[in-house]
């Protein structure tokens, strides 16, 4: 990763609630150009925004938002909550920092990449892991992580999909946000089915809720 490069990562799900649902159409769709209105109005603020349809039953819409500064992402999120009012309400969020990990040997900015047209499909979960891991010596971890690395990246599935592994010590009740942006879900269930089985696993305490989007628009919603 580039030295220039820094990005926080925010995460929102948004639950609408019964007053959306038997609102009008014509209610939903101002609501709708509202939402819209404040995208455009800090896409250019920020790294990167990019939203999604949820496939969960407890959300409705992801944002993925990220940015060099905290407090673009606070007038983001408040400026979005004020329109949206009672129509829905923030039901999880996620935060964490972008940063090189210790396991690999990555130059590239983050911000180009953030940049690319967004995939079909983004999944994103908070993680810990076991105190005893961070008690090993960094050489032990360093060998463990590699064979974690190398099944993902060697895996014949694999093709397409970007991963991110953000952290979040201190900043959250959880270590790590782990994101990805893929294009098919088949081939993303297989990889990860390969990963249950690296040795790895054996420190992981808490990866959920796990957080599954579409990109899709909001006409969606006026059906």
């Amino acid at each position: 990763m580039s030295q220039n490069s820094l990005a926080y990562f925010y995460i929102s799900s948004i639950k609408l609630t019964n007053r959306w649902w038997s609102s009008s159409r014509e209610e939903r769709r101002s609501a709708i150009n509202e939402i819209e209105s404040v995208e455009s109005q800090f896409r250019n603020n920020l790294i990167s925004l990019k939203r999604y349809i949820s496939l969960r039953n407890d959300s409705d819409i992801i944002y993925w938002v990220t940015s060099s500064d905290t407090s673009k992402l606070l007038e983001f999120k408040y400026t979005l909550l004020s329109k949206i009012r009672d129509l829905g309400y923030e039901s999880l969020s996620l935060f964490s920092l972008y940063r090189s990990s210790p396991y690999t040997r990555g130059n590239f900015d983050i911000n180009k990449v953030l940049s690319l047209e967004p995939l079909r499909y983004f999944v994103a979960y908070p993680m810990k892991k076991d105190v005893e891991w961070y008690l090993l010596p960094f050489e032990e971890r360093e060998k463990i992580m590699k064979e974690h690395i190398e099944t993902a990246r060697t895996h014949p599935k694999n093709k397409g999909i970007r991963s991110y592994t953000t952290y979040s010590f201190g900043v959250g009740d959880y270590e790590f946000v782990v994101v990805y942006e893929i294009p098919e879900i088949e081939n993303w269930v297989e990889v990860v089915e390969a990963l249950r089985e690296v040795k790895a696993r054996k420190w992981i305490t808490k990866e959920e809720p796990i957080l599954v989007g579409e990109l899709r628009g909001l006409d969606l919603f006026l059906i």
